[in-house]
């Protein structure tokens, strides 16, 4: 949109907590811009400009939010101290939960991805197939691109070794190193 630092990707959503800080960048164009804007307004946020980044940013923060309160007062309620809950809300955080929650109202074209504090990651494709996600995996690495013959060339790997994001389905990386391909939106 502009020529200024606060134009570029990666953004960033700040918070003490480590599992609520969210680095979100991605290629999209949301088409309902204002209508997220004014879901985000009824949830009692007050977003600092109306654009496609910024409502999703704060869409998937908010159910990130959600989902943190959720399991905090899961095991508060169970007995644990609050240093033994935040390493579990990392273990246990639903990241599919969060991105079926956040994306639900999404309209446009979009390939996302995001980095929570704690490690769990996630690429985002929109259900339409409009934006292009390809990757590949391996005991070492998990790499995503918009573009296949960028990871093959990087990886030497043949063009049956890199599969494409089905769209509206996430590829979600855990801290642990698990990766599963969700679906998210139909």
């Amino acid at each position: 949109g502009g020529n200024n630092i606060e134009n570029c990707h990666p953004f960033l959503r700040q918070n003490n907590w480590m599992t609520r800080n969210l680095v979100v960048a991605g290629n999209f164009n949301l088409t309902n811009v204002e209508e997220l804007f004014g879901l985000l307004v009824s949830l009692g946020q007050h977003p600092k400009e109306v654009s496609d980044t910024v409502t999703v940013m704060e869409k998937i923060g908010h159910f990130l939010d959600e989902e943190n309160e959720k399991l905090f007062k899961e095991y508060k309620k169970a007995g644990y101290a609050n240093a033994q809950i935040s390493h579990m809300i990392a273990k246990n955080l639903d990241v599919q939960n969060i991105l079926k929650n956040a994306a639900s109202d999404f309209d446009g074209g979009y390939a996302m991805a995001g980095l929570i504090g704690h490690g769990d990651a996630f690429v985002l494709r929109d259900p339409n197939g409009i934006r292009p996600v390809f990757y590949f995996l391996n005991d070492e690495v998990a790499v995503v691109a918009s573009e296949r013959p960028a990871i093959q060339t990087v990886f030497n790997l043949k063009i049956e070794e890199i599969k494409e994001l089905t769209p509206g389905h996430a590829l979600v990386i855990k801290k642990d190193g698990n990766v599963s391909e969700k679906q998210i939106i139909e």
